[in-house]
């Protein structure tokens, strides 16, 4: 049974019963108790098998204390009408029995709300509840009230002690709570479940197997015990014990339930009619014994179902805790992938969209709120998530701060709305926690369309979306063309793990592209920016704009740019003699390595370790760059002007705090970004910032180089305004850095055109 039938079992109210119930639960009352005279020694007043105390315990269960009203009259019935006993006697069996099971129903009651505390009962207190408040208590009680009547009734029974009749009575009712009640309350509440219980457990080859042994043990045993061959009889009747307990290890409750009375039963008319060649049972003693025997053999074979049962409720719980998420219990990222690949296998509905949320404060709520209060948050969330109006939405935590939406059957225009509708739901603040401002939450949208090959690349669209929502600051970012992301994004990782094993395997390539000075009365020494370069599979070189985008999305930056730094100066110390004529070798860094302290350390030592004249190395720092960790940026250039480097802001004036930062930090020189170069000699509004710049940095004693000069007009035009060097294909193209060095022997204060 799974854990969600055994919650529906367990927790289900109790119906409207229906009239057939009521008279099943009659005819089987009537029929069970009179065919249980049938298990007895000849001239003994009591049933070996007493099946009406486990009917009235497993019929409260069901429909609760209202089947009194049934069960009541019909054991009356039963005693005054069709066994003639004396009133007495029969009425106090029958009240004992209503009083002992209401009393059993009321401490298993109790045990529910003490144990669930939401008055759910698992089944792991099952067996406890049946064999301690029900066979022991309740059973204690009915008998106890049933042995007065036996001793008002018949008073030569005052022969007995008072307490061997109550004793005899307690075990005679409580063996049948033990094999009858389970079974009635599977009859009485879950008729259908039952009946498909039993129609599947023995549609299963092992237990058709176990059935066949069964009969055949049986079979075998009377056999043999009506041929006198009373060595091998007994083998073949004990057999049923291991056999009750393989099929308890193989069927479900239901069925378990069912086959322990009959095999109880069984074993009492082998043992009363001496069948089997069992030992002949002869008096009240020897019919106790073989109902202790029969009371072991239901005990065993209901733990070892308890057991096997507790076993299959654990692995499926293991089984739902793969494709669910432990904290929240939505569908975790297995579970979305099934949801996705179920969807793309049928294809059915219209269409369907997918949409990841993230929450883009996680980090700073756990600091600021601890992991309960980040926990508090995300529980929120998951409450405004399962509100979501679509009835089949598939809802996911994928990570801390990361869920998705699986939008299935809904028209674009619904699906805009419903993502509209959810971010705002989402934004709103969370007071559980203590946060008054709203969530910062962004959302990428992909369309669910069949045209990629796994679950995995749509969520990872999906979640390129929302990365670049919140690199733009969007709220909600929709994704066109899922393939196109898709391929750009495969590309990325294969240029991710070019590069990460070029750079562990030293098979990057230095290139260098000559920067020039326009004063052609300076002294024409060789100065150029080192570039990088990187090899694909076919030898190709990819060019920075293909593989960078790479190594900052995957973190590879700060150990590219100690590559670079280690490479270059390991190549300008192998140049000794043309060394002396180098005046700047400039080197970029990424934002990344501008947050890492121990950069400028690292620049020392690899200027120590290859001797290289500090004053020769210029790093360049991007102004955006820059604006990401403005204290770091200033504690770096410090220190790595206290060494002797130059430190130079590269890409100026696109930025939206250019002269700002130029008043902020320490500065050697500027570089004039391309947009305002390229067309410089026909756009005057271009010309008057250059201008600008070049005033600006005169005034603080910097010095300017123009990026992408394309030609000699464009560079003498720049020399006009006072710019002090020029870089681009004009002046130089990109070369192995190893060609500059022996071009740079000849360098003349030429500039080259661009053809």
């Amino acid at each position: 049974m799974s854990a969600t039938s055994a919650k529906a079992l367990h927790r289900r109210p109790i119906a409207q019963v229906p009239l057939w119930q009521w008279a099943l639960l009659v005819a089987l009352t009537l029929g069970l108790s009179a065919a249980s005279r049938l298990l007895t020694l000849p001239d003994v007043s009591f049933s070996a098998l007493w099946p009406a105390s486990g009917i009235f315990l497993g019929a409260l269960l069901a429909f609760g204390k209202r089947a009194l009203w049934v069960l009541v009259p019909t054991m009356l019935f039963w005693s005054w009408v069709l066994m003639a006993e004396p009133w007495v006697m029969g009425f106090a069996g029958a009240i004992g029995l209503a009083i002992g099971s209401v009393v059993a129903l009321v401490l298993i009651e109790r045990g529910k709300k003490t144990i669930g505390g939401r008055g759910a009962l698992s089944p792991l207190h099952y067996l406890p509840n049946l064999y301690f408040k029900g066979a022991v208590v309740g059973s204690g009680v009915s008998s106890l009230i049933g042995a007065a009547g036996y001793y008002f009734a018949f008073p030569e029974a005052a022969a007995f002690q008072w307490q061997d009749v109550w004793l005899v009575y307690w075990l005679l009712e409580a063996l049948g709570v033990i094999l009858f009640a389970p079974i009635f309350f599977f009859i009485l509440r879950r008729p259908q479940f039952t009946l498909e219980s039993l129609a599947n457990d023995f549609a299963k080859r092992r237990v058709l197997i176990w059935l066949a042994l069964a009969m055949t043990a049986i079979s075998l045993s009377i056999v043999l015990g009506q041929l006198g061959d009373v060595r091998y009889a007994p083998i073949f009747a004990f057999a049923l014990f291991p056999l009750v307990c393989w099929f308890a290890a193989e069927a479900s409750p239901p069925s378990l339930d069912l086959v322990i009375p009959q095999f109880a039963a069984l074993f009492v008319v082998f043992s009363i009619y001496q069948w089997g060649g069992l030992p002949e049972v002869e008096d009240i003693t020897g019919v106790l014994r073989v109902l202790l025997q029969v009371g072991i053999l239901a005990v065993m074979a209901q733990l070892v179902a308890s057991i096997n049962h507790q076993r299959h409720l654990l692995l499926e719980r293991f089984k739902r805790q793969a494709y669910q998420d432990y904290r929240t219990g939505l569908a975790n990222d297995r579970g979305l992938y099934a949801d996705i690949a179920d969807l793309l296998e049928n294809k059915r509905g219209r269409s369907h969209f997918l949409a990841y949320i993230s929450l883009l404060d996680i980090q700073i709520i756990k600091e600021l709120l601890a992991l309960d209060g980040s926990a508090t948050v995300e529980s929120v969330l998951t409450q405004q998530l399962q509100q979501f109006a679509f009835d089949n939405a598939v809802i996911a935590r994928l990570s801390e701060g990361r869920f998705a939406v699986l939008l299935q059957d809904i028209s674009p225009e619904q699906a805009y709305a419903s993502v509209e509708e959810l971010h705002q739901r989402l934004s709103r603040p969370v007071d559980e926690a203590g946060m008054r401002t709203n969530l910062r939450i962004a959302i990428g949208v992909t369309a669910v369309d069949g045209k990629l090959y796994s679950p995995q690349q749509y969520v990872s669209v999906a979640a390129q979306a929302a990365n670049y929502a919140k690199q733009h600051s969007l709220k909600i970012h929709w994704v066109d063309n899922p393939k196109k992301v898709a391929a750009e994004h495969y590309t990325k990782l294969n240029h991710f793990g070019l590069l990460k094993e070029a750079i562990e395997n030293d098979e990057l390539e230095l290139f260098a592209q000559e920067i020039r000075a326009l004063d052609q009365t300076q002294p024409q020494d060789i100065a150029f920016e080192v570039l990088i370069r990187l090899r694909d599979e076919m030898g190709q070189l990819l060019t920075p704009a293909q593989f960078m985008p790479a190594a900052e999305a995957f973190g590879l930056m700060p150990e590219l740019d100690r590559w670079v730094i280690r490479h270059t100066f390991a190549f300008l110390a192998n140049q000794r003699q043309r060394l002396q004529r180098v005046s700047k070798c400039a080197i970029n860094l990424s934002g990344a390595s501008l947050s890492d302290p121990e950069l400028a350390s690292y620049i020392g030592s690899q200027l120590e370790q290859y001797r290289i004249p500090a004053a020769k190395i210029t790093f360049e720092i991007t102004e955006t760059e820059a604006i990401t960790s403005k204290s770091q940026a200033t504690q770096f250039m410090l220190d790595v002007r206290t060494l002797g480097c130059r430190i130079a802001l590269d890409d100026f004036g696109t930025g939206l705090a250019s002269f700002e930062y130029l008043r902020q930090f320490h500065f050697d020189e500027i570089k004039i970004d391309g947009v305002f170069i390229r067309d410089l000699a026909s756009n005057t509004i271009d010309e008057k910032i250059v201008l600008a710049i070049c005033n600006v940095a005169r005034a603080m004693q910097l010095k300017t180089v123009a990026e992408f000069v394309e030609n000699s007009d464009i560079s003498e035009q720049l020399a006009g305004l006072g710019v002090d060097y020029a870089q681009g294909y004009g002046i130089g193209k990109p070369t192995p850095i190893g060609e500059l060095f022996q071009h740079g022997e000849s360098i003349q204060p030429v500039i080259h055109t661009s053809d």
